[in-house]
C-alpha cells in the first residue's frame, strides 16, 4: 500500500472522521463504520486532506485542468485539492463548484470558479458514494455546461458495496456513463491496515469489529 494511503487512514481515525460502532446509514442499512468528512473543519485538517486528494489525483487521473466539487461537501475538497496540486506537484489547475440554486442577479448562473465548457477536462471530487445519486446530478449538470470531458471521479473511501442493483455504485456509474471512479483507499484496505494495529495507543479494529465489518460486507459488499 502506498505511504500516502497509510497516512490517510491514520489521519481519518485520529481525526475521528472514521468511526467504528453501530450506525444507520441514509440508505437504512445498519453499518459497523461511519465516515464523516465534515469532521475536518480547521486549516491544518483541510490542508492535509487536500494533499491526500492531490496525491491520488496525480497517481490515478493526471490529465485534467479543473477540479469540480459538488455542493456542499465537495467544495472545500476541490479548493484544497487544487491548492495542493500546485504546492506539491507545481500543477496549476482550476477549481469550480455549483450553487444549489441558480443566482438570479449579478452574473447569474450556478457555477462558481473556473469556467466549464466542452473543451474542459475535469475531475470530480467528493467524499463517499453510496447509491451514486449526487454524482449523477453532477454529471447531468455537466451536460448542461456543454459536455466537458470528465476524466474521472475521486472519492475518499470506496465502501465497496452494492448500489441500486447487484453491482457496486461505482460499477453502475462506469456502465452508465463510461467514467472511472477512483478512491484514495477502500474499506478493505482500511480494515487490513487497522486490524489489530495500535495507533498512538489505540486499536481501532479488533476481532469483534473485524467480524462485524466482514459480516456487513458479506451482506452488502461486492
Amino acid at each position: 500500500m502506498q505511504q500516502y494511503k497509510e497516512e490517510f487512514i491514520k489521519f481519518l481515525v485520529k481525526s475521528n472522521a472514521l468511526k467504528f460502532g453501530d450506525f444507520t446509514l441514509k440508505s437504512g442499512r445498519k453499518c459497523p463504520y461511519f465516515l464523516n468528512m465534515g469532521s475536518f473543519y480547521n486549516g491544518s485538517q483541510i490542508g492535509r486532506i487536500g494533499m491526500y486528494y492531490a496525491e491520488a489525483l496525480n497517481e490515478m487521473v493526471k490529465d485534467f485542468d479543473v477540479i469540480f466539487g459538488p455542493a456542499y461537501k465537495g467544495i472545500p475538497l476541490a479548493v484544497s485539492a487544487a491548492a495542493a496540486m500546485f504546492k506539491v506537484f507545481n500543477k496549476d489547475v482550476g477549481y469550480s463548484y455549483n450553487r444549489k440554486e441558480a443566482k438570479d442577479h449579478g452574473e447569474g448562473g450556478n457555477i462558481i470558479g473556473a469556467p466549464i465548457s466542452k473543451d474542459t477536462k475535469l475531475v470530480i471530487v467528493d467524499d463517499v458514494m453510496t447509491a451514486g445519486t449526487a454524482l449523477r446530478e453532477s454529471l447531468e449538470l455537466m451536460k448542461k455546461l456543454g459536455g466537458p470531458t470528465v476524466k474521472g471521479v475521486l472519492i475518499a473511501v470506496d465502501r465497496m458495496e452494492r448500489g441500486q442493483g447487484k453491482k457496486s455504485a461505482i460499477q453502475e456509474i462506469k456502465d452508465e456513463f463510461g467514467i472511472d471512479v477512483y478512491s484514495i483507499c477502500t474499506i478493505v484496505e482500511i480494515t487490513q491496515y487497522l486490524y489489530k494495529r495500535e495507533i498512538e495507543g489505540t486499536i481501532y479494529i479488533d476481532e469483534a469489529k473485524r467480524t462485524a465489518i466482514d459480516g456487513y460486507r458479506h451482506e452488502y459488499g461486492v
